[in-house]
């Protein structure tokens, strides 16, 4: 895909590459860290194991590197770098308006049926025949999550488009009904596969994500601009921390406390928590560390509760608070974007919507571990940056 954007007209190539560089160093540090855990480093930078299989080897020469499997965390660095490339060739894709919008179309077609094939495998008449929706790593609460940030883009569409019509008060029109009914079925739909699945914490992130849409549309109606972005950031994030904190408060402490997980899985987890170094353990390496804290007689593989914890132990605590600065940074941008654009502001408010929804999610599951999940944040990012700048917006810059 990346090949076949590159071949685009160069006017969209070119107005691509300054928007690319506000994020360059978002986009090049987890390359940096990954390729740095896998390099020979000095003892005191290398993971502990390192040293005392040297010993046991008795080998001095053995080279220790803060990853565990160097092997897997360059597995890990093309996946990637995959991921990256979806980004950028949906950002060059997505600058031409219908081509733009074809891709929320199949956003919100992909994600809503996703939804439906929750509620479907609820049947008697289909169990055993769908997958698990409510696998720790399932992919299907987070599509249905995306799903109603995604159709409710579709629905601010529709509504867009009608008012910008010579017409506005034909309320008969079939494209401001047909955008209308299948926004709100496919926010529906993911919202019942939600509540299904007994995802009440994820309901009140996905709360939060149609919290940004719905002030965007009410800051542009009442002509507000930029400084609406920071009082909205600042009361989401207060939102935020009131339930996390209540939630801490009644049960595990840190970053268990905000998961529903099997109790030995957690346990484990915790442990391998307290006991990664403060580099991390290598990205891509979960697995294989597992394996030395499970129980004896464990056929299970372990799977981490959530992103966030496996982030933590992969990369160190710091990557986390990195990574929440790289999160506030795509908010703050696409926020600014959708409000300041004339036309086609839904696009960059779905991709606002959908980076809080996210960063909120990475710390209730592991979902994000899914490839069908990074795919549809990978599109749905792209998709947000191409459209956060248009003619309006350019000029007010």
């Amino acid at each position: 895909m990346l090949a076949i954007a590159a071949r685009g007209p160069e006017a969209e190539i070119a107005s691509t590459a300054p928007l690319l560089k506000r994020f360059a160093p978002a986009i090049l540090i987890p390359v940096v860290w990954m390729v740095l855990q896998t390099f020979p480093l000095p003892s005191s930078l290398a993971h502990p194991i390192w040293s005392a299989t040297s010993i046991a080897l008795n080998d001095p020469l053995l080279p220790g590197r803060i990853s565990l499997d160097p092997g897997a965390t360059l597995r890990s660095l093309f996946l990637y770098l995959a991921d990256v490339s979806l980004v950028v060739s949906t950002v060059i894709l997505a600058k031409d308006r219908h081509r733009a919008e074809t891709i929320l179309f199949v956003l919100c077609a992909v994600t809503t049926f996703m939804s439906v094939e929750v509620l479907l495998g609820r049947l008697d008449l289909l169990a055993g025949m769908l997958p698990d929706a409510s696998a720790p790593t399932s992919s299907f609460p987070a599509a249905a999550a995306l799903a109603t940030v995604a159709n409710a883009a579709l629905v601010a569409r529709a509504i867009e488009r009608h008012l910008h019509q010579q017409d506005i008060r034909n309320l008969a029109s079939v494209p401001l009904w047909l955008g209308l009914l299948c926004g709100l079925f496919g926010i529906a739909a993911a919202v019942a596969a939600m509540a299904s699945l007994a995802r009440g914490t994820l309901l009140a992130a996905v709360g939060l994500g149609l919290t940004v849409i719905v002030f965007i549309a009410a800051t542009r109606r009442l002509g507000f601009r930029s400084w609406p972005s920071a009082i909205l950031f600042v009361v989401l994030v207060a939102i935020a921390g009131a339930l996390a904190v209540q939630r801490l408060q009644s049960g595990d402490s840190g970053l268990l406390g905000l998961v529903s997980f099997a109790p030995e899985a957690a346990a484990l987890a915790g442990r391998l928590l307290s006991d990664a170094p403060r580099l991390g353990i290598g990205v891509g390496t979960f697995a294989l560390a597992s394996r030395a804290y499970q129980d004896f007689g464990a056929a299970a593989v372990a799977v981490p509760p959530s992103s966030a914890v496996l982030i933590a132990i992969e990369s160190g605590r710091l990557a986390l608070v990195i990574l929440a600065g790289f999160a506030a940074q795509l908010f703050f941008f696409t926020f600014r974007g959708a409000v300041r654009r004339g036309r086609d502001f839904f696009f960059a408010s779905a991709a606002a919507a959908g980076v809080l929804l996210v960063f909120c999610e990475s710390f209730l599951d592991a979902s994000l571990l899914s490839p069908a999940v990074r795919i549809i944040v990978a599109v749905t990012i792209g998709l947000g940056l191409a459209q956060s700048a248009g003619r309006t917006s350019g000029l007010k810059r």
